[in-house]
């Protein structure tokens, strides 16, 4: 029998975790931050002489609460930081890896003593779309063609924000030309409408993971 030995050396047999362990679970929600700004989501600062693991993550969008098929994030980018280090490979994304709400998948981010971790997500310049079309639209069900006066940033999936107040109507771009997208148009709209990206007001991020005293900074030491 070992006697004297800190109950935090002490690892589980199955999974090396040390049994005096404990979890964090930290969460936030925020205003999609504009383009040039940051917003950190979840913050977790592990205390001195503690190491950990961050276990999972996810992410929130209300673009993609109402819509799965939302998974990218046009214009935010998202990191996990640790002492202000973006961590391979969670750099930079721009898309739903990990829905909140539907179960993430498992990640294994090691956590040095003393570390903080941060989830945060930044606004992009490169994405925004603001332009608009000359020509009038007549509502239809079939598939109309259009040219903006620029294409920058429209993509085929891209969903697009048409004119404003009652008018106003969400289509996706089902395919592209260097001066042209086709989409359905159901509204009428005058000439010199109105096209901008599908906005996301709301972000949210939570990290969750493991935590545990280093028994390397300790004075007891094993006996045997």
């Amino acid at each position: 029998m070992i006697t004297g030995l800190c109950s935090s050396a002490v690892t589980c047999a199955q999974c090396g975790i040390p049994l005096d362990a404990q979890y964090f679970d930290e969460s936030g929600v925020a205003a999609a931050p504009a383009p040039g700004r940051s917003v950190v989501l979840a913050r977790f600062e592990l205390p001195t002489q503690y190491c950990g693991v961050l276990l999972y993550f996810s992410q929130f969008t209300d673009a993609f609460g109402e819509s799965p098929a939302q998974i990218e994030t046009p214009g935010l980018f998202w990191s996990l930081v640790v002492n202000q280090r973006p961590q391979y490979p969670y750099v930079q994304f721009d898309r739903i890896v990990n829905p909140w709400g539907f179960g993430s998948f498992q990640v294994a981010l090691r956590l040095d003593d003393s570390a903080t971790l941060e989830f945060v997500v930044r606004g992009s310049t490169t994405e925004t779309i603001s332009t608009s079309i000359p020509a009038a639209i007549t509502g239809s069900p079939a598939e109309q063609t259009v040219t903006p006066l620029s294409m920058s940033n429209i993509k085929v999936g891209s969903r697009l924000i048409i004119d404003t107040n009652a008018a106003e109507e969400e289509v996706i771009a089902t395919s592209v030309t260097p001066t042209t997208f086709s989409a359905i148009f159901r509204n009428n709209h005058a000439s010199s409408v109105k096209v901008s990206r599908t906005a996301v007001a709301k972000v949210g991020g939570r990290i969750l993971g493991r935590f545990w005293y280093n028994p390397g900074y300790g004075d007891v030491e094993r006996r045997r």
